[in-house]
């Protein structure tokens, strides 16, 4: 059914019209290759229900291998892309609503998730303008929210791709006609258009009406260390995970006056002591003759390197202790269990970070997809940092906003950011989850960075650094990649060398 394209004329031209368009058939031809053809015609796309529940679409699992966004002998390919263009603008009364970054799921989605009951705060409605063209990969999680108005949608696919109608249906050869029904379900598509899915036990074979199921992941661990579905949804999907409330008021107070205790005995500690503070240039500013960059973001600009203080296990008591509770706390032990593997480890001194306002942010690094794997239908990655909230951080970024941001989904992106953008972190792309003083973050292979610091209070966070049993680490290393101080790149390693 070829829909409105098949309307009477003059009604059918502007959707005829909108195929060959050169901006969308760009994009197209960017996206899926040349040859892509129309798989699912436009369409009004039908409201959906009232309110913040959205139901989402899934799709059946063959579609999802169908449809995928393919990467191979480095090109990129969607296998199948959906779009959806505004009529009229979306806003208050409905919208589409998307899940960002799903298209690269390797998990299923919980069922509550998909109902709409709890989205976990992954979801996302872009506004859109009358003549504006919402572009997606067809595997992308997405659902309707109240009345859309007048919004279109359609589908395309690759030339290498099944189309979801399948193929007109020919007249079979004389010689397939002397088949069996599952010889002709084998040949079916290639003779007449017409196959079909046939099984076996090992003697014999059958033609059946079946779906293939998604893969059932089995965890070898212990039962106490099963990741919950709705945290390894948002991890495998995000690259990042928040859990709330991990630390108690009295825990947060003794954090805090530790780290008062250890800014106010600064003067007194010699060169080189692990708790002096080290002001870290951002990285941008180290590659670039110590100048930002063009197009740097505003939002990352400061007047203060970031800094930095250490040893916070070997204060003294009792000002270790509120850091030392934090190694093998039982639910950061439960997480990283199903993240990193048994036998995870510490692989170098965490740091705390003690921002005032007016600290520089932090350009976007840290991308690693090779560090994310799934090994028998499980996911593990080598590397995962731990940073706890010893201050909240202002969400969004207003005026007196500052600390960890990141880009979603990025941990599974087929290419890296390019060098340019880095520093450019008013994309859309970028995201600042908010952070409450107790919260835990974890994240690993996730672009990541932070705005400059603007609230009238200090960031104060405590970063772990933990690594799976699988990453060399010989024991007894003195030095910390974090530490400017012991950085190849810092002048004065360069003047002691001179001198």
């Amino acid at each position: 059914d070829a829909g409105m394209l098949e309307w009477p004329a003059p009604h059918c031209s502007p959707f005829q019209a909108l195929q060959q368009h050169p901006v969308l058939t760009s994009y197209l031809e960017a996206l899926c290759g040349s040859g892509f053809v129309i798989d699912r015609p436009p369409a009004l796309v039908a409201d959906g229900p009232e309110g913040t529940v959205v139901p989402l679409t899934n799709g059946p699992p063959e579609d999802r291998r169908r449809l995928r966004y393919a990467n191979y002998s480095g090109a990129r390919e969607s296998r199948g892309v959906r779009i959806f263009l505004a009529l009229a603008p979306t806003g208050k009364d409905g919208g589409v609503v998307l899940v960002t970054a799903s298209h690269n799921r390797s998990t299923e989605p919980p069922a509550d998730f998909l109902t709409g009951a709890d989205d976990l705060g992954m979801t996302e409605e872009p506004e859109l303008q009358a003549g504006d063209v919402l572009i997606c990969a067809a595997t992308v999680l997405y659902g309707v929210r109240g009345r859309l108005g007048r919004v279109m949608e359609a589908q395309y696919v690759s030339a290498r791709t099944r189309p979801t109608a399948g193929y007109p249906q020919v007249d079979s050869p004389e010689w397939a006609t002397k088949l069996t029904p599952e010889q002709q379900a084998v040949v079916g598509t290639r003779t007449t258009g017409r196959g079909g899915t046939v099984l076996s036990d090992g003697e014999r074979t059958w033609v059946a009406q079946v779906e293939e199921q998604p893969a059932s992941v089995v965890y070898n661990l212990d039962e106490n260390s099963q990741p919950d579905p709705h945290e390894l949804w948002f991890w495998d999907v995000r690259g990042y995970l928040v859990l709330r409330g991990v630390m108690d008021e009295e825990w947060l107070a003794a954090a805090n006056r530790a780290v008062d205790y250890t800014l106010e005995i600064q003067d007194s500690l010699p060169e080189g002591h692990p708790s002096r503070i080290e002001e870290v240039p951002e990285q941008a500013l180290r590659e670039n003759d110590w100048k930002w960059p063009e197009d740097t973001s505003p939002r990352l600009g400061g007047e203060i390197n970031r800094p930095r203080i250490g040893g916070l296990y070997q204060l003294p008591a009792p000002h270790c202790d509120p850091f030392r509770r934090m190694i093998g706390h039982p639910a950061i032990v439960k997480r990283l269990n199903w993240i990193l593997g048994y036998g995870f480890r510490e692989s170098t001194e965490p740091m705390c970070c003690v921002y005032p306002t007016g600290t520089t942010g932090g350009s976007l690094h840290g991308q690693n997809p090779g560090s994310h794997t799934l090994y028998n239908g499980r996911q593990l990655v080598e590397q995962t940092n731990v940073a706890w909230a010893l201050h909240d951080e202002s969400p969004g970024f207003g005026e007196d906003s500052g600390g960890f941001l990141c880009v979603p989904g990025s941990h599974k992106a087929k290419y890296p950011i390019p060098r340019s953008l880095t520093t450019s972190i008013d994309l859309p792309e970028v995201q600042k989850p908010p952070l409450k003083a107790g919260d835990v973050l974890f994240f690993g292979g996730v672009a990541h960075g932070t705005t400059a610091w603007r609230s009238d209070w200090q960031r104060r966070t405590t970063i772990q650094f933990m690594g799976s049993s699988n990453v060399a680490l010989p024991p007894g290393q003195k030095g910390a990649g974090w530490r400017w101080s012991s950085d190849l790149n810092n002048p004065t390693h360069a003047a002691k060398a001179k001198a």
